[in-house]
Order: C-alpha cells, then sequence, then structure tokens
C-alpha cells in the first residue's frame, strides 16, 4: 500500500501563486490545475489524503509561544474561495480529508505517516516535515516545475544530519518564517556542526553547563551559555506532534472509498 499525505494549504497556495496572473481570464484555474495534480496521483497511489491546518491560536505551540508564526497573513479572499472549492471538490472524488483544532496539518502528516502499515509520502515544500523521513515515510517536494523526492540517504548527504536531528538544527538557528526564536548568533552551519558532534540539544547543553565542549566548540560556549531555556522552547516550537489523535482506519484513506 501506499498512501499520499498532501500538506493542503502548502499545495494550494504555491497552485494559487502559480496561476493569479491567468485567473481573470480563468477564476477556477487554480482548482482546475490542482485537480489535475490530485487525478494523476490515483494511477501511482492507493490511498489519498488531504490534511489542513486548524487555528494557530488553538494549538499548543501558540499556547507555549504565542508569537508562533505571528507573522503569517491571513489568506487572500479569492484563496479562500479557491479552498472552498477545493474541499468541495475533494469531497466529490472521495478523498479524505483531515483537520483537527488544536494541531497543524503536519502534526496530523506526521501521526498518519509514521502509523501507516505501507509506504508515506509526504506532498509539501515545507521542509519542516523531512523530521519524519524513515525507512517507510518519504517527502516529495515541489520545486519550481519539478518535484525533488527524498528519502533518509538523500537527506543526509544533503543536510549532514539524521532526519531526527533536523528539529534540533532548526531550533538552534531559528527559523524567521515561522517565528522561531532560536539561538542568536548560532547559524545554519554553525547549528549543524554542533548537533554533529552532540547529537541532541540536550546532551549539547549538558556539555555547556559543565564545560566539556570539545576544543573546536568552546569558541560557541558564550554565544550559548544561558540560552538552553530558549532553545528547548524552539525544539518543542519544531517538533511535530506524532502522536496527535488521527483516524486509523486505512480503508477510509483509500481513494473513492467513502463515496460508496
Amino acid at each position: 500500500m501506499k498512501l499520499i499525505l498532501v500538506d493542503g494549504f502548502n499545495l494550494l497556495s504555491r497552485y494559487y501563486f502559480a496561476t493569479e496572473r491567468r485567473r481573470a481570464q480563468d477564476p477556477e484555474v487554480t482548482v482546475k490545475g490542482l485537480l489535475r495534480k490530485v487525478d494523476s496521483w490515483t494511477t501511482d497511489f492507493s490511498h489519498i489524503a488531504f490534511f489542513w491546518d486548524g487555528t494557530r491560536e488553538s494549538t499548543h505551540r501558540y499556547a507555549m509561544y504565542p508569537e508562533y508564526k505571528a507573522t503569517r497573513n491571513g489568506l487572500p479572499e479569492p484563496l479562500f474561495e479557491d479552498y472552498l472549492k477545493l474541499r468541495a471538490a475533494l469531497d466529490e472524488r472521495g478523498i479524505l480529508q483531515s483537520e483537527l483544532t488544536g494541531y497543524e496539518a503536519d502534526d496530523l502528516m506526521g501521526a498518519v505517516a509514521t502509523a501507516f502499515p505501507g509506504e508515506s509520502y509526504l506532498y509539501s515544500s515545507d521542509r519542516d516535515l523531512l523530521q519524519l523521513l524513515s525507512p517507510n515515510v518519504f517527502q516529495i517536494m515541489p520545486k519550481k516545475g519539478e518535484e525533488q523526492l527524498v528519502n533518509e540517504a538523500s537527506f543526509e548527504l544533503m543536510y549532514g544530519v539524521k532526519p531526527y536531528q533536523f528539529v534540533d538544527v532548526k531550533a538552534l538557528q531559528g527559523d524567521s518564517s515561522d517565528n522561531i526564536p532560536g539561538v542568536r548568533g548560532i547559524g545554519p552551519k554553525t547549528a549543524t556542526i554542533l548537533i554533529q558532534h552532540y547529537d541532541t540539544i540536550e546532551t549539547l547543553y549538558m556539555h555547556v553547563q559543565n564545560e566539556t565542549l570539545e576544543a573546536p566548540h568552546q569558541k560557541y560556549a558564550k554565544k550559548l551559555d544561558g540560552h538552553e531555556e530558549i532553545a528547548l522552547l524552539s525544539k518543542r516550537l519544531s517538533q511535530i506532534d506524532i502522536h496527535a489523535p488521527v483516524n486509523t482506519d486505512w480503508e477510509a484513506y483509500r481513494f473513492g472509498s467513502h463515496l460508496f
């Protein structure tokens, strides 16, 4: 069995902005193009599901850190209209859609992908999902007219760490798009070097506190010292909740199953 899990807003936004100039001639251009993509998946995947974000204010991340994703703007009205049309069209095709108050699409995708008894393919350009990669979980990343399939091995070649460590790297360097603070003065290169050597933020700070950083890394001690709390908060904000409550009736994910 092969399941494709689609980050709904990520895909819809990409199609919306790619087709924005053609809307005057055809107001349905975004949804029609996106549905052609969805229909193409039915030949390669037995199971298909779309996942949508709950409201930012309802999530546990907002409760921990109200500034989380505070820089994001609301949906343009035409995009919201396309969202409603797309959801209706997916229902007509018998494609399962999942949304749960308190959770983001990433959480639901992570919980489903890690529980599914076959191969799971995450469809999104969102790099946060890369932390989920495993022997049975892959990510398809759309990029400027092409798609990149990422697995554990190719991820490690690209980023120099294991998928589970990606969240630690992000927590150290921060992420302005999600408004995750990170540790001031620690950029992607330094964050990667530190996690390569110390595996996790928790182990790294154990060495910081005990003053046992290896000689090449002692130059980072001042930047790290006193910022353990914000680093751990950033990790909790970045970590996908694979224990989110999700539907595990796998027949419900089979394409067209709930039309009958």
